[in-house]
C-alpha cells in the first residue's frame, strides 16, 4: 500500500502546492487506495480547508468508475462532465478558489473527456482542475498534454538501479527474466529499481514510461516473452509510444 507521507514525488507536490505553484489543470496518477488522501490534502491547501460538502469542492466521478458526459434533467447529472462544466465556473462560495476532481479520469470515455478540453484548457481564473487516475496509459493525449502531470508510484522504497544501457546488459537481462514466472516475479522489481533511479536522478520522462511498463507488467494478463519484448521496445529500443506498442501486439 501506498505511505505518502513518506513519498519523495507526493511530498514535492505537496511543497510546490504550498508555496503557491499550482497549475489550473494538473493530472496525477496514484493507487486508488491513495485518492481519497490526496483530495484531502490539496483541498486544505487550495481551498483552506476539507469537507466532503465543502461548496467549493466539486467531485465529479468515483474511485471505480468515470464520470459520464450527463445529460441535464437524467439521474446522476450532477455526478456528470457538463454538471462541472456548469458549476466550476460559478464563483467560489467560502474560499477564494473552487477545486474540481475528476476521479477515475483514466477510464473517461471519449466523449466525455472531450467535453472537458476547454474546461482543461482556459478554466475560470478560480478554478483549479485535478485529474486523479491510476493508469496512465489510458489517460486520453488531449487532456494529459493540457495538465501538468505526475505519477506517484509504490516504487520509491525500491533500491534505485540503473537500467540497462549497452547490448549486452540488456541480453543479461533478457535472460534472466525470461525465467520470470507468475510465482517469481522479476521483471517488475526491475521496473520498479529503475523506475526509482529515473526519479533520483531527475529524469521524470523516463520514470514515466517505466511507471507505465510496471502497471502493465502487475496486471498479468501479458505472457512473459510478449512483457519482455515490450519492455525491450519501449526502453532499449525508446523510439514508439508504449500505447502503439500495445497496439500493434493486439
Amino acid at each position: 500500500m501506498l505511505n505518502l507521507a513518506s513519498n519523495v514525488t507526493w511530498q514535492e507536490i505537496l511543497h510546490e502546492t504550498e508555496a503557491g505553484n499550482i497549475p489550473h489543470c494538473r493530472a496525477i496518477s496514484a493507487p486508488i487506495s491513495a485518492h481519497t488522501e490526496i483530495i484531502e490534502a490539496l483541498s486544505r491547501i487550495i481551498l483552506g480547508s476539507y469537507r466532503p460538502s465543502h461548496p467549493d469542492l466539486l467531485i465529479i466521478g468515483t474511485a471505480g468508475k468515470a464520470p459520464p458526459i450527463g445529460e441535464y434533467g437524467k439521474p446522476n447529472y450532477e455526478l456528470s462532465c457538463r454538471w462541472l462544466i456548469e458549476n466550476i465556473a460559478v464563483k467560489p462560495m467560502e474560499s477564494k478558489r473552487r477545486l474540481a476532481v475528476i476521479e477515475c479520469a483514466d477510464k473517461l470515455n471519449k466523449s466525455a473527456g472531450n467535453s472537458l478540453l476547454k474546461l482543461a484548457e482556459e478554466p475560470p481564473e478560480h478554478a483549479y482542475l485535478l485529474f486523479l487516475m491510476e493508469d496512465v496509459r489510458l489517460f486520453l493525449p488531449t487532456l494529459k498534454s493540457r495538465s501538468r502531470f505526475t505519477a506517484i508510484t509504490s516504487n520509491e522504497h525500491a533500491v534505485p538501479q540503473r537500467m540497462p544501457q549497452y547490448s549486452r546488459e540488456w541480453i543479461e537481462w533478457l535472460t534472466k527474466a525470461r525465467k520470470s514466472t507468475s510465482d517469481d516475479d522479476t521483471i517488475t522489481p526491475d521496473l520498479e529499481a529503475w523506475g526509482s533511479y529515473a526519479l533520483e536522478t531527475g529524469n521524470i520522462e523516463l520514470a514515466e514510461r517505466i511507471e507505465k511498463l510496471r502497471i502493465i507488467s502487475t496486471r498479468k494478463n501479458l505472457s512473459v516473452p510478449m512483457l519482455c519484448d515490450i519492455v525491450i521496445l519501449a526502453l532499449k529500443e525508446c523510439n514508439t509510444e508504449i500505447e502503439d506498442i500495445l497496439d500493434d501486439i493486439r
